[in-house]
């Protein structure tokens, strides 16, 4: 039996780290302001990923890394969330991994698994979630996904069609993704962190287990303007289904 784990995929001291200090280029936005921040059914988009994750019966704490600039709003913001459950805020830096690495530095040394969620997801399910905390009776790490259904092309300069991407074993990967707490620490222990898009890859570069378990594409990330009311659309949904 591994160490967190009571043979029956339930773990002890889970913490979330939660990125959430990005710029928001793609949202357009005006220079200063967050798409974290935008509004979400009445609420900020971030403010839902917080929520949904304290309810979580399997978390025991949360680190929510902001840009310098937005500790003081969402400080603001954590007027709203009455929790027993710590709730700290860190600042983030300029890439995803220094942003993570910080985070890293506020979760207690006596968390068994680490999982690191992206701010701009509001809509995850909590059952994946735990499928994803079973899945690390097997793994260092588990991630939620997506097959890809869709034709992939690739394209060359000036747009055209240089060939078509074999799809099969291809998985549309998502956040939260929740690792055993020694790996994700030793793998930001290391230099090299540059270039990487999710937290998982680190973890396959240096040679550790990640399983990928079945998610939803419900699971948005809201990145552009033309996300919004489709999370908007997919959380009306949501009161109708128990995801």
């Amino acid at each position: 039996m591994s160490e967190g784990v009571n043979g029956n995929g339930a773990h002890r001291d889970v913490w979330v780290i939660v990125a959430a200090a990005g710029e928001s280029r793609r949202m357009g936005l005006p220079d200063g302001e967050s798409k974290q921040f935008l509004l979400l059914g009445g609420e900020p988009i971030l403010s839902h990923s917080v929520r949904r994750l304290l309810a979580m019966p399997e978390v025991s704490g949360l680190v929510v890394v902001l840009h310098p600039s937005h500790t003081v709003r969402f400080a603001n913001e954590l007027l709203v969330f009455d929790d027993a459950k710590p709730l700290l805020i860190a600042e983030g830096g300029r890439q995803r991994a220094d942003s993570v690495r910080a985070g890293l530095l506020d979760v207690p040394g006596s968390a068994h698994v680490i999982a690191v969620h992206d701010g701009a997801r509001p809509l995850f399910s909590r059952h994946v979630f735990q499928d994803c905390l079973r899945a690390l009776d097997g793994a260092d790490g588990a991630v939620p996904g997506v097959e890809v259904s869709d034709t992939l092309k690739r394209a060359g300069e000036g747009g055209f069609v240089e060939g078509t991407v074999d799809r099969g074993r291809l998985w549309a990967v998502q956040t939260p993704q929740v690792f055993r707490a020694g790996a994700l620490r030793e793998v930001y222990s290391r230099t090299g962190l540059n270039g990487a898009t999710d937290d998982a890859v680190l973890l396959e570069r240096a040679g550790f287990r990640v399983a990928v378990v079945p998610s939803t594409p419900a699971n948005v990330k809201i990145t552009t303007p033309a996300d919004l009311p489709l999370a908007g659309a997919l959380l009306s949904w949501e009161t109708q289904a128990d995801v």
